[in-house]
């Protein structure tokens, strides 16, 4: 008996002294993401927070072709509504709207948008800026946004990237960019040949615009600087080449349309000659020599054209007791006729 009263007592008293554990349930708090800015021109609504800390130094107004000068961006005392903007800061050098090369700190970032409008939300971006000239949080006008509506989810589609073009640069990553870019290669992709209107490279001591740049002439850039012409303004190259004097060229104008990287070039290239060896090699110096410079002749092969002039955009086919019977239609308004499988005949 006394040992059932032991057990008891043993069972009892864990019992009252026996600790309720605790389980604390909170709601999750996601980590903001904040993407890192890599270069001169990729600035996004997702990446615009990793500038605080940054230094942005304002670029001139920038001359476009012959539609004069382009806006500054615009400088607020405090954060602007989106419909009214009576708070703009005037300099009080030139009594304008605009600071040419003024450095601000940036300290912070903000957006405004316009709810209004029922088929897109259109965005204004500030980067919250001060200096020792201008103290305040003053709020500078960067970029705009559209979010598009989307009719069939009945939801705004968020766009990442800026509609307009950047006025300025940010100088911590123009060092980085400056340092990494010296002494690379650009390569012209096209014969630049124009006689007139919005020309691309100019000469760094006359200012004059060059009139002809061979295909695949290769630059190197000598450095990355602010371009202040009598036609030009805004962030550039300086470049050189052996046959050329000293140039400039704009970096809104240095995209793909003009310009390609220099070892894309040479793999193009490298690429180019292996496949005309091997068009030699396959079909003769003669064929091969008429294939590498896009001609054909009666008697080439279907996969022959195909290398030379590349697929067509239609084929017409029919058969008889002839043979069969092929029409193949490029888009530039010529035509290849082919009797099983051999060209009889050329029509450009």
């Amino acid at each position: 008996m006394r040992l059932l009263y032991l057990i008891l007592f043993i069972f009892i008293s864990s019992s009252v002294f026996a600790q309720i554990g605790t389980l604390t349930i909170s709601p999750k708090v996601e980590e903001r993401i904040i993407l890192p800015y890599d270069s001169l021109k990729n600035i996004t609504r997702s990446n615009l927070p990793s500038l605080v800390g940054q230094q942005v130094q304002i670029l001139p107004k920038q001359r476009i072709g012959s539609l004069g000068l382009d806006s500054s961006p615009i400088l607020y005392k405090s954060k602007p509504t989106y419909r009214s903007k009576n708070n703009i800061v005037v300099n009080p050098d030139t009594r304008l709207c605009s600071f040419d090369n003024e450095v601000f700190d940036i300290v912070g970032v903000d957006s405004i948008f316009d709810a209004d409008i029922s088929n897109y939300r259109r965005g204004k971006f500030y980067l919250i800026v001060t200096n020792e000239k201008y103290p305040n949080h003053n709020y500078l006008e960067i970029a705009s946004v559209s979010d598009d509506y989307d009719i069939f989810s009945k939801r705004l589609k968020r766009r990442e990237e800026f509609d307009d073009s950047y006025k300025f640069v940010i100088l911590g990553y123009y060092e980085k960019s400056r340092e990494r870019l010296i002494g690379t290669k650009l390569v012209n992709k096209h014969v630049i040949n124009y006689h007139g209107g919005d020309y691309i490279v100019y000469e760094v001591i006359s200012g004059k615009p060059l009139t002809l740049i061979p295909e695949n002439l290769i630059w190197t850039i000598k450095d990355i600087i602010n371009i202040e012409s009598q036609e030009q303004k805004g962030l550039g190259y300086v470049l050189t080449s052996d046959s050329t004097p000293e140039c400039f060229v704009l970096l809104s104008k240095t995209g793909s349309n003009y310009f390609d990287n220099y070892e894309k070039f040479i793999e193009e290239q490298q690429l180019k000659q292996k496949w005309e060896q091997r068009m030699i090699k396959t079909y003769g110096e003669t064929n091969g020599q008429l294939i590498i410079q896009g001609e054909v002749k009666i008697g080439f092969t279907r996969i022959m054209c195909i290398e030379s002039w590349g697929s067509p955009r239609d084929i017409n086919t029919s058969s008889g007791s002839w043979g069969d019977y092929e029409q193949w239609v490029y888009g530039n308004g010529s035509y290849l006729y082919f009797e099983n499988g051999k060209l009889t005949s050329i029509d450009n």
